[in-house]
């Protein structure tokens, strides 16, 4: 049996290219559909920084490929943070309905599959494909696979010092003043707050425009959240972007690294022209309100995050290999340190440069550059990273002595 798992493909977003509603991406994926499931691990759509009208609506190339892909095969997905509102609006409908009949939720079954639109849309587009949807977490062949937001808690609480106040703000409403080990229902209540916000200002009539003025009161607490991690960072950034010009030397070095500034300036360009078209009010540093990782960091955080709710929830019980998403950083079997636990991660399907500095980019592209899946199955030992896009990386123009777009 075996399994394709992908992430974050963010359809409808205004803040950065949702790359598998072309074509020509699809095209890429296309060979490695020929497997037994297809699990998406959440944010397929993104109803936080765009409209649902118009996630479903970018969507359809990859509801025409699954179903032709996948007749009498299954199709499970997972809700994510940025698509979190299916899961409030399926227990939304659970409670009304039993209000309203005094009948249990395992007496509402028949009924309760009718209301729930979401799973009648990926009935009716995946027609002919079984179609399962599971939260927070799914097993297949032995390795557990969730979207993994629960590590925002972690590495709020564990970073600069906004972020910590913004946790415990957070968990102080959400769950009180009284500290203990988060359960599945902590997380989920301080995982709401932020995204039940993000939710209603995109769903607003004139949702751009409603966006673009709530950003822009909100871009003073993401300006200082920023620049009190910013030191580690561009640390970090400057540490790989030197490990890159070490590996070559003299006139090399200096012609690698003009053509990093040529690319970077593509892609500032690139990013202004998406911006102008779209109407975006912002680009993808937005994402800093919906995610604690920029995915130009390092991953260790995230990973030790990550380890930290697995530990929490008991995930590990029954298993040391783990698939998650979330961060957009693709991971290949790694572990947290001093950990046995193997994660492996599928990347997104967004390209949402960090344009702040040429660095900055340059660690996105070795990071996070987006097309990438993990491939489960059981006759392998572990799970597999598959590298969908990665000939389309600059890094391999930049390194060739070409540049290229995207």
């Amino acid at each position: 049996m075996r399994a394709l798992v992908i992430s974050d493909t963010h359809f409808g977003a205004w803040t950065g290219d949702d790359i598998l509603r072309e074509p020509e991406t699809l095209s890429l994926l296309e060979p490695h559909l020929d497997v037994d499931e297809v699990i998406l691990l959440g944010d397929m759509f993104d109803f936080m920084f765009g409209s649902i009208r118009e996630a479903f609506s970018a969507a359809e190339g990859l509801f025409d490929l699954l179903r032709e892909k996948l007749q009498g095969k299954r199709f499970v997905f997972l809700a994510g943070n940025h698509d979190h509102h299916i899961v409030r609006r399926e227990a939304e409908e659970v409670l009304g309905l039993e209000l309203a009949t005094g009948k249990s939720a395992s007496e509402l079954a028949d009924e309760l599959r009718r209301a729930d639109y979401f799973r009648r849309i990926l009935e009716t587009r995946l027609a002919g494909v079984e179609v399962d949807i599971r939260y927070p977490a799914y097993a297949f062949a032995g390795v557990l696979c969730t979207h993994g937001h629960y590590l925002d808690f972690h590495t709020r609480r564990s970073g600069a010092a906004p972020g910590r106040m913004l946790a415990r703000a957070l968990w102080a409403i959400a769950v009180g003043g009284e500290e203990h080990t988060p359960t599945i229902d902590d997380y989920e209540a301080t995982i709401t707050l932020l995204t039940a916000l993000l939710y209603t200002v995109a769903q607003l009539p004139n949702g751009t425009h409603a966006e673009r003025r709530a950003f822009a009161a909100f871009r003073g607490l993401e300006r200082a959240m920023r620049l009190a991690g910013a030191p580690v960072r561009a640390f970090e950034q400057i540490h790989d972007w030197l490990q890159g010009q070490a590996a070559v030397a003299g006139g090399d070095r200096r012609r690698r690294s003009e053509r990093e500034a040529a690319e970077y300036l593509r892609a500032i360009t690139h990013e202004a022209e998406r911006r102008r078209k779209t109407a975006a009010p912002t680009g993808g540093e937005a994402g800093a309100f919906a995610r604690s990782t920029n995915p130009s960091d390092s991953p260790s955080p995230a990973i030790q995050g990550f380890d930290t709710v697995v530990s929490n929830l008991g995930w590990a019980r029954e298993t040391d290999k783990i698939v998650f998403g979330h961060t957009h950083q693709p991971l290949d079997g790694v572990t947290a340190p001093g950990g046995s636990i193997r994660y492996w991660n599928t990347g997104s399907w967004i390209y949402e440069p960090d344009l702040s500095s040429r660095e900055a980019y340059v660690s996105y592209l070795r990071k996070a550059w987006p097309g990438t899946a993990v491939l489960i199955d059981s006759d392998e030992p572990a799970p597999r990273l598959l590298k969908v896009r990665e000939h389309l990386n600059p890094l391999h123009h930049i390194n060739a002595g070409s540049v290229q777009d995207h």
